[in-house]
């Protein structure tokens, strides 16, 4: 009987095994992390920043902004001794400070998008072979996206080390 049981340990053993020296080689990344957080595409954001046209909208956007915090102040502050159509009056105002707002912050968003895909077309393929030489390097098993996995150690996130490739391929 005590045999067979140590056959039995032993053969559950062999079995995990496998499993185990796999679980390893398993690990997580994030492709569009690995790419946005090279050298080249910080440079670009900042280039993207120091256009005029987008620090003219960004200058549009802190300056709203503060209109509206300074309307808000003003109501809270006046709003009680308003009459009627001087309320409805500095709502419209509201309104539309906001309205603006949110389009300044579209076109804001859709510059730092279009600048963003224009990095991950033009990094797209280099990534790919920095992954490919990261996963013969470590001899990974499986790489799953950080997206797709509800846990991952952070040992097992390759993202790091292919953005460093990345940023040595030049």
């Amino acid at each position: 009987m005590f045999k067979m049981k140590n056959a039995f340990v032993l053969a559950i053993a062999l079995l995990v095994a496998p499993v185990a020296m796999a679980a390893d080689k398993v690990v997580v990344f994030d492709l569009q992390s690995a790419i946005l957080n090279t050298d080249l595409a910080k440079k670009r954001i900042q280039e993207m920043q120091a256009n005029a046209e987008f620090a003219g909208l960004q200058a549009k956007f802190e300056s709203l902004r503060a209109d509206l915090q300074k309307m808000a102040k003003d109501a809270e502050k006046n709003g009680v001794t308003w009459n009627p159509e001087q309320t409805a009056e500095h709502r419209k105002k509201m309104e539309y400070a906001r309205a603006d707002l949110e389009l300044v912050a579209k076109k804001l968003q859709a510059e730092q998008k279009a600048t963003a895909q224009r990095v991950l077309e033009e990094l797209g393929p280099k990534a790919q072979a920095a992954l490919k030489d990261v996963i013969a390097a470590d001899g990974i098993g499986l790489v799953l996206s950080t997206q797709t996995a509800y846990y991952a150690e952070p040992s097992l996130d390759i993202t790091a080390k292919v953005t460093e490739k990345l940023n040595k391929a030049k």
